[in-house]
């Protein structure tokens, strides 16, 4: 990492992914990823992440996520879905929403 307070240097290409800029948001682009892994400790996830109407499956496992939104029953496709060592206390009623969900 650069000491110089403007740049920012990663070396870990896992961490530089970018699922979609603002600019494709803006212009209506969509993925078609099927799967998603987000692990290591993250807090809070992309509101973009709910917009990826292929995904079937999504790993959010070894986190810190304290909540789940409540936009995840837009997922329409998800068929599994791992939440293992996170801090959920609850999960959003929109889960029922997931017909095609088969393993949580």
């Amino acid at each position: 990492m650069s000491r110089n307070k403007d740049k920012y240097e990663n070396n870990n290409p896992r961490r530089q992914t970018v699922f979609l800029s603002p600019e494709d948001i803006a212009a209506g682009r969509k993925t078609n990823w099927q799967a998603v892994e987000i692990t290591g400790n993250v807090r809070n996830l992309s509101p973009s992440l709910w917009q990826f109407e292929h995904l079937t499956a999504l790993y959010l496992n070894d986190n810190n996520l304290l909540r789940l939104p409540s936009d995840i029953g837009q997922l329409a496709n998800l068929k599994t879905l791992d939440l293992s060592s996170n801090k959920l206390r609850s999960l959003p009623a929109e889960l029922g929403d997931l017909i095609q969900l088969r393993c949580v």
